[in-house]
């Protein structure tokens, strides 16, 4: 008859002879049935730890494997016939936790530059863990990552933070972290929402000087984002540059001489993207009206797509 072993009952059925009489081996982490002697399950994941005597009275090795909470895969920790392999095995598990704190270090430290809440750490330091594991990291800065999780946070919680904002803390040429961020966005299949160009008018209206008009100001270049996104003039464009032309015609009509080149180097664009969305602009029926006609007049629908 089948040595009775003294583990607990795991509830599992035997195959062979249909008892449930089937328990757990702490020492092997092997479902035995005590009724035929069937083993159903080996090398299962037991909490008991033991250990084996080194070759010649050396050190002795913890003997079994380590499953960590976020791994796929058991990771051998003896060192039996792999000649201390486990040892370099628990250098790399160690060495991955080193990097995640580190790269949690990192990215809290951008966070607190630019005024980003715990929330945004969160979701950034599990979006690094995604790019450890796809091994994106590999090859790239640490800061160009880290970067890249933050603004894709960012645009998840439809934040008012751009990519430039991220070149400015890191100083770091934006176009690197423009292309690190696609690259990352395309082998995760993310999909983001555009950005609304609205987001960023009480943020940037703050830095034109309007004193006590800024507010009204930036009304006003709600209104003109609003109707040029009913002309299709927003379609296809960055935000930046929808949201300097609606600045800089709103404060012109509120009386404020500022010219494409403040609004050009608040936003961080090109004075031609200004240039080229005034043009736009002045294309459609709004730019014929008044400050007052503007603000009264219910604004009607636009009119189709450019390539109608």
């Amino acid at each position: 008859p089948p040595a009775r072993s003294s583990g607990p009952r795991v509830g599992k059925r035997c195959p062979d002879c249909g008892s449930y009489a089937v328990e757990l081996h702490d020492a092997s982490g092997a479902s035995i049935c005590t009724e035929c002697g069937a083993i159903l399950e080996e090398s299962a994941i037991v909490s008991s730890v033991e250990f084996s005597e080194g070759d010649g009275g050396g050190p002795g090795s913890m003997i079994g494997t380590f499953v960590g909470a976020g791994s796929r895969t058991a990771r051998p920790s003896g060192g039996g016939a792999m000649g201390g392999g486990g040892a370099r095995y628990g250098m790399s598990r160690e060495s991955r936790e080193a990097t995640l704190a580190a790269a949690r270090r990192r990215i809290q430290d951008v966070a607190i530059r630019l005024r980003l809440g715990g929330e945004f750490v969160d979701t950034a330091h599990r979006l690094y863990t995604v790019a450890i594991e796809r091994n994106f990291v590999m090859g790239r800065r640490s800061s160009h990552v880290t970067a890249a999780c933050l603004y894709i946070a960012c645009r998840q919680r439809k934040s008012q933070h751009m990519l430039i904002d991220f070149s400015d803390a890191l100083q770091v040429n934006v176009y690197t972290l423009g292309t690190c961020f696609l690259k990352f966005r395309r082998l995760l299949s993310l999909r983001l929402e555009i950005v609304d160009p609205a987001l960023y008018v009480y943020r940037f209206a703050a830095h034109l000087d309007l004193g006590v008009k800024a507010n009204a100001v930036a009304l006003t270049a709600l209104r003109i984002v609003g109707r040029m996104k009913r002309d299709w003039l927003v379609a296809g464009r960055r935000p930046a540059g929808i949201c300097a032309a609606a600045l800089l015609i709103a404060s012109r009509a509120h009386g404020f001489g500022r010219s494409q080149r403040d609004v050009a180097r608040i936003l961080r664009v090109c004075g031609v993207t200004v240039q080229t969305r005034l043009k736009e602009f002045e294309a459609t029926p709004s730019s014929r009206l008044s400050l007052d006609q503007f603000q009264t007049m219910e604004i009607g629908g636009g009119g189709g797509p450019p390539a109608d």
